[in-house]
């Protein structure tokens, strides 16, 4: 049953049924389109030369995802790469990720990765720099990044002597959005649109007009700022699980009569 609210716009190149599913339950309607696509670099010799120091890795290597889109682009390019990591973690590796849904991408169970509960680069690059290493072997890292990835983790690793395996595995290249949501978005149909990361806030830019009263609803820090960056108030949420972002969401949104903001 229509509730009569407005919906939010989901934007990101994947993940946004989970998001829609989430606010259903509680009772906020969407629209997904995608304002970004993903895909594997189109040079894959990086994305191989990368999996062959998971070969070479052992006792103080860490494999280091930061989001759930590097292992799915990576294995694209390099097939028998679930193969190598499971020969890579007996001879020592260890893994770490940025958040649960980045833990939940890989191959293995969650109690062989060192998750980060914070959403960003510097939470995770904080946590491994407090990790005990083996004595008398250096630190290193393997990191699979987009193309487009910030340097805070190779920047801040290498800043502190590890050694740093990194490669572009993977692109995120904008679409263009749909005539009927742009329209949309100029007309207010839109009660706010959810933005979930730096690239989904440039490619949301691209939109000629997003009419006053239409929510920009950041998650985390990195992504309000980029959005704050673009000329927009910012509705920011710092949890990243669609549940939990569901539920911080539909606080910020309690009347549903027709028209009515966050």
């Amino acid at each position: 049953m229509s509730t009569g609210r407005r919906p939010i716009l989901l934007i990101r190149p994947d993940g946004n049924d989970a998001d829609a599913a989430a606010l259903a339950g509680v009772g906020v309607p969407t629209l997904i389109e995608p304002l970004l696509a993903t895909g594997p670099s189109g040079d894959a010799a990086p994305a191989r030369e990368l999996a062959d120091e998971l070969d070479r890795a052992g006792a103080g290597g860490w494999l280091v995802i930061t989001s759930p889109r590097p292992w799915r682009h990576w294995l694209e390019s390099v097939p028998d790469l679930s193969e190598r990591l499971v020969a890579a973690l007996a001879a020592g590796l260890r893994l770490a990720a940025v958040g649960s849904a980045t833990t939940a991408s890989l191959p293995v169970p969650a109690e062989r990765v060192l998750t980060s509960s914070g959403t960003t680069a510097e939470d995770l690059l904080e946590l491994l720099l407090r990790q005990r290493q083996p004595l008398a072997r250096a630190s290193s890292a393997i990191l699979p990044l987009s193309a487009k990835a910030r340097s805070v983790l190779p920047d801040g690793l290498r800043a502190a002597g590890w050694q740093v395996h990194a490669a572009a595995v993977y692109d995120t290249r904008p679409r263009e959005p749909s005539a009927a949501t742009v329209a949309g978005l100029a007309a207010g149909d839109f009660a706010g649109v959810l933005v979930r990361s730096p690239s989904a806030a440039d490619a949301l830019a691209v939109v000629p007009v997003i009419a006053a009263g239409t929510e920009i609803v950041a998650v985390g820090p990195v992504t309000a700022a980029r959005c704050r960056a673009h000329g927009w108030p910012v509705v920011e949420i710092q949890r990243t699980d669609p549940a939990a972002v569901a539920h911080d969401l539909a606080k910020c949104w309690p009347d549903p009569v027709e028209g009515s903001a966050l």
